[in-house]
């Protein structure tokens, strides 16, 4: 008898419209939660020093971007603020993990001081695939 009832759903589940074909909260056979599109990824590979090969995901990535596009005048989390809310994490992957040389370099302003990151490390960009 136990087993007539374990695929059906409890008498409030099929109070609320819920059937053993789904929620049957968008409607009958669907699931309650409409399936989301893939998120966007990025992704570099790159050549650092002495032809090693480094390949970054996501935010590290637009900070590697970032660091090649800017050169000598290198970044500061100001002017990338938009997106890179942790940027000193994103330069610490990067010295740790692929041994690129980033140096801070203080900068005094009205407000106090902040950090300026330069990439002092060849970087040859292979390929940039963003989907």
């Amino acid at each position: 008898m136990d087993d007539l009832f374990e695929d059906a759903p409890s008498a409030a589940a099929t109070a609320l419209g819920a059937s053993d074909n789904g929620s049957g909260a968008n409607e009958p056979g669907l699931p309650y939660h409409a399936p989301q599109p893939p998120f966007k990824r990025l992704v570099v590979k790159a050549t650092g020093p002495e032809d090693q090969p480094i390949t970054v995901t996501g935010q590290t990535a637009r900070t590697l971007l970032a660091l090649v596009k800017a050169g000598a005048a290198g970044v500061t989390a100001l002017e990338i603020a938009s997106w890179a809310f942790r940027l000193s994490h994103y330069i610490m992957v990067l010295r740790h993990k692929h041994r690129l040389a980033i140096p801070m370099l203080w900068e005094a302003h009205e407000g106090g001081k902040h950090g300026r990151y330069v990439l002092c490390s060849a970087v040859t960009l292979l390929t940039i695939i963003s989907d």
